[in-house]
C-alpha cells in the first residue's frame, strides 16, 4: 500500500490528514492538494460510532473506507475528482445520529454516506437522509424492518434510497434456529433489550425456533444496556432451559453471561453478530467459554476474495482492527465508488449527483472482497450468509 501512496503525492496529502479528528466528532481527509492540481472534490460520508458506544465496530468501518478512498485516489478512479472521507461520529446514539446525517446532507460534496453500525440510529437518521437525497448503504444494519417494513409477509421497501450489504434480522434468527436445533438444542430461555433490533432479533428467532420444533420456556425483555439480569436468570433456572437465547450486542451480553454463571446456570449463550466480537471474550473472561453467536458472511480468512483486503488493512497501519464489518465497509464504499464516474458527468456539484448514485447502486454488481456485491428490489443483499461461531480459549471458532 506504501508503494500505492508514493505513486501519487495527492494521495499522500491526503492520507496526512485522513484520521485527524476535531472536537466535533468529525474526521475528514483534506481537499487542498487536489485542488492544488485542478481536481473537484467528492466526498464519501461515514457515520459511525467513533468516539464513543461501539467504537470496536465503528472504527474499523471508517477505516475500511478510507483504504478504499485511498486506493481509487491512487487508481484516478474518477478523472477530475479526487474522493474525500468526512467521517462523523454517532456514538451508537440516535441523537447524534441525526445531528451526524444533517451535517452530512448540508455537506453539498458528499455524494453518499456509508454507516452506521447500529440499526436503530440508521431507523433514526433514514428519513433526514432521504430528504437530503444521500444513499446510506451500511456495512452491518441486521433490523428486518429498515428494508422490508414492519410487515415481513407483505413487504414494502421505507427508503429507496437504503441498501445493506449483510442479510437482515428474519434470515438471520431462522439461521440460529437451524444451527441450534441441529446442535440437539431444543429448549431455550430467551432475552432482549428493550430497543428494535434486539428484540426484533429475539423474537424472530422464538418464533422460528417454536416453528420448527423448539421449546420456549420463559421469554422477557430487559432494558436497554441492563447489567442486572437477575429477574431473568432466576425465571429461567425455573424452567430448565438447556440454553439461553440473546439478542443484543456484546457489551451485555457478557453481563448476561456473567450473571447466568454466576447464578449457576452453567448453559450456553447463543446470539446474532452483535455477541461476535473479541471485546465480548474480554468482558466476559472465562465465564465466556463455549458462547454462540452468528456473525455475517463467511470468516474473512477464509475468504480468497479478501486477501488482497487483508493485506491493503494490515499495511496501512490503521491503529485499529478491520472488525467485522470492515471488509462489508470496504465493499460499500466501493459501490458507492463505481457510480461516481457517471453520475457525476453532468452535475456542477456532488449534490446533483446525489439521485444518480441511488439510482445506479440499485443495479451494481460486482465481485468484492467479501463475495458477490448485488442488491434485491429491497436493497437488501442478493446472496446473504451467515457463519456460526463458539468461544473456544480466547478466539472465536467458526463452526462447520
Amino acid at each position: 500500500m506504501r508503494r500505492l501512496f508514493l505513486a501519487s503525492a495527492l494521495a499522500v496529502s491526503l492520507l496526512s490528514l485522513g484520521a485527524c479528528s476535531g472536537s466535533s466528532g468529525e474526521s475528514a481527509t483534506s481537499g487542498s492538494s487536489a485542488e492544488a492540481e485542478g481536481d473537484k472534490i467528492v466526498t464519501i460520508g461515514v457515520l459511525a460510532p467513533l468516539d464513543g458506544g461501539l467504537t470496536d465496530f465503528g472504527r474499523g468501518i471508517r477505516n475500511s473506507v478510507e483504504l478504499a478512498v485511498r486506493e481509487a485516489n491512487a487508481a484516478k478512479a474518477v478523472p477530475g475528482w479526487t474522493i474525500a472521507v468526512k467521517a462523523v461520529d454517532d456514538s451508537s446514539d440516535a441523537t447524534k445520529g441525526t445531528a451526524g446525517a444533517s451535517t452530512l446532507s448540508a455537506d453539498t460534496s458528499v455524494v453518499a454516506v456509508v454507516g452506521p453500525y447500529n440499526s436503530g440510529v440508521a431507523a433514526a437518521v433514514l428519513p433526514t437522509l432521504q430528504k437530503g437525497g444521500l444513499a446510506l448503504v451500511s456495512p452491518s444494519n441486521t433490523l428486518t424492518s429498515l428494508s422490508l417494513g414492519d410487515n415481513v409477509s407483505t413487504p414494502k421497501r421505507p427508503f429507496d434510497n437504503y441498501f445493506r450489504m449483510v442479510g437482515n434480522d428474519a434470515k438471520q434468527g431462522e439461521y440460529l434456529a437451524d444451527q441450534a436445533l441441529k446442535l440437539g438444542l431444543k429448549k431455550a430461555a430467551v432475552v432482549s433489550e428493550t430497543k428494535a433490533v434486539s428484540k426484533g432479533l429475539a423474537d424472530i428467532f422464538a418464533t422460528a425456533f417454536k416453528a420448527k420444533g423448539g421449546v420456549v420456556t420463559v421469554q422477557q425483555t430487559v432494558p436497554d444496556g441492563a447489567t442486572d439480569f437477575s429477574g431473568f436468570v432466576s425465571a429461567a433456572s425455573a424452567t430448565s432451559p438447556e440454553f439461553i437465547f440473546f439478542g443484543g450486542e456484546y457489551p451485555v451480553a457478557a453481563s448476561l453471561r456473567k450473571a447466568a454463571t454466576t447464578a449457576n446456570l452453567k448453559i450456553p449463550v447463543m446470539g446474532g453478530d452483535g455477541i461476535k466480537d473479541d471485546a465480548f471474550i474480554t468482558k466476559a473472561g472465562a465465564d465466556g467459554a463455549g458462547t454462540l453467536a452468528s456473525s455475517v458472511g463467511t470468516p474473512i480468512d477464509k475468504l480468497t476474495s479478501a486477501e488482497g483486503f487483508v493485506k491493503a488493512y494490515k499495511a496501512a497501519g490503521f491503529a485499529e482492527g478491520s472488525s467485522e464489518y470492515g471488509v462489508y465497509a470496504y465493499d460499500a464504499a466501493n459501490a458507492v465508488i463505481r457510480t461516481l464516474k457517471a453520475a457525476l458527468a453532468s452535475a456542477k456539484t456532488p449534490a446533483e449527483a446525489r439521485s444518480a448514485v441511488i439510482k445506479a447502486l440499485a443495479t451494481t454488481t460486482f465481485d468484492g472482497s467479501s463475495g458477490p456485491v448485488a442488491f434485491d428490489a429491497f436493497g437488501d443483499p442478493k446472496t446473504p450468509k451467515f457463519t456460526l461461531y463458539k468461544v473456544v480459549g480466547t478466539s472465536w471458532v467458526a463452526q462447520g
